[in-house]
């Protein structure tokens, strides 16, 4: 690396070669790849201006020499105009946002080397577009930010994912326990008192209709738990009866009144793709009985440009939407992520729509098989 003294004698040299019309450093200033202009520290007018700097700015010669600093550093006046006017110190460098002669806003990394033109100080300034570089790191900020979200929402949702793994582990236990074992410890009971015997023909017919009913109770016990992990229409009569099920079901126990529309929705799904939009469709009903306050709730599951779409609209008191996602993004409410999450492993779209006092819509689309997607279009 050459001394900066030698350096700036050499500088000073090209400078005093560029006003005269000949010389080899008029050349090298004049053919430099970098954006290169001298300007005056005083008037801050540009003096001079190689050809790479004129491509930079895209100003003609003639205009680029008629102007001063101030003019390509709109915004910047003074931090700019102090990098060209500070005294003291050979080399300066500054990091700045200049103006083309289109209003296109650049970055520029400026390096300034104290001159002398004609006997009056100077500042011969290399000029680097950072621009392109700048956008690109900003770029890979943002998304570090998001990525970085992203991993808080997934170790947000991975918690709520246990929680309520352990909560459903509680009330099966439970319900197994106190509903299911004590009517199976009812039921030795009886069984063990009818094999003692000693008991007329009217009060053992008794017992065994004691039975039965407990039994019967059992198996009813045993179906709301199994329709409560998964509806086994689901899997027997498909999507659009699952939901008429679960929507009738839930509407009785809310008391409100529940409208669900199918319009020819494709018979043949695939399994993941039923699961989810059964999923997103009863978290969002489970949501209109939970903080909704409805008199209605509005299903329609149907097909729209090629994909499957399930709308959920009820006419409660709706909510604050970005509060929400606040929330959410803080591991408060997961609701909405659990939703997100799901739409995304499945390759599907999530819109969702509400304001206070005026209820919430609820859209989701998921991509469909090329077979099923020729029967929705045909």
């Amino acid at each position: 690396m050459m001394p900066l003294r030698p350096m700036a004698a050499l500088l000073q040299r090209l400078v005093d070669k560029i006003d005269p019309h000949e010389g080899r450093y008029r050349m090298l200033f004049e053919r430099s790849p970098l954006p290169m202009w001298v300007v005056d520290t005083q008037t801050l007018r540009f003096l001079a201006v190689n050809d790479a700097g004129l491509r930079l700015y895209e100003y003609s010669r003639n205009e680029f020499l008629a102007m001063t600093a101030s003019e390509i550093s709109r915004g910047e006046e003074i931090p700019f105009r102090d990098f060209l006017r500070r005294e003291g110190g050979e080399v300066l460098h500054g990091v700045f946002r200049h103006a083309k002669k289109t209003g296109e806003m650049i970055d520029i990394e400026g390096v300034g080397h104290l001159v002398a033109w004609r006997g009056r100080p100077a500042r011969l300034v290399q000029i680097n577009d950072i621009t392109e570089r700048l956008r690109t790191q900003q770029t890979l900020e943002r998304l570090n930010r998001e990525l970085e979200l992203s991993h808080e929402r997934l170790r947000a949702l991975s918690r709520r994912l246990f929680e309520v793994q352990e909560e459903e582990r509680r009330r099966l236990a439970r319900d197994l326990h106190d509903d299911v074992g004590q009517a199976l410890t009812a039921l030795k009971i009886q069984l063990e008192s009818l094999a003692r015997g000693g008991a007329g023909e009217l009060a053992a017919r008794s017992r065994v209709e004691e039975c039965v009913d407990t039994v019967q109770h059992m198996l009813e016990r045993v179906r709301q738990l199994s329709l409560s992990l998964r509806p086994p229409q689901l899997d027997d009569l498909g999507l659009a009866a699952a939901l008429r099920s679960h929507i009738d079901r839930q509407a009785r126990v809310a008391g409100l009144q529940a409208h669900f529309e199918t319009e020819e929705a494709p018979r043949e799904l695939p399994p993941d793709t039923e699961t989810a939009c059964f999923r997103v469709a009863q978290e969002a009903i489970t949501n209109v009985l939970r903080h909704a306050r409805a008199r209605n709730v509005w299903v329609r599951l149907f097909t729209a440009n090629g994909r499957l779409a399930i709308s959920v609209r009820d006419d409660g008191r709706g909510f604050d939407l970005d509060s929400v996602r606040e929330r959410a993004a803080n591991g408060s409410s997961l609701g909405l992520v659990g939703m997100e999450e799901r739409m995304a492993l499945a390759g599907g779209s999530f819109e969702l729509r509400s304001a206070p006092g005026q209820g919430t819509v609820l859209l989701a689309t998921f991509p469909l098989p090329a077979t099923a997607k020729e029967r929705a279009l045909g």
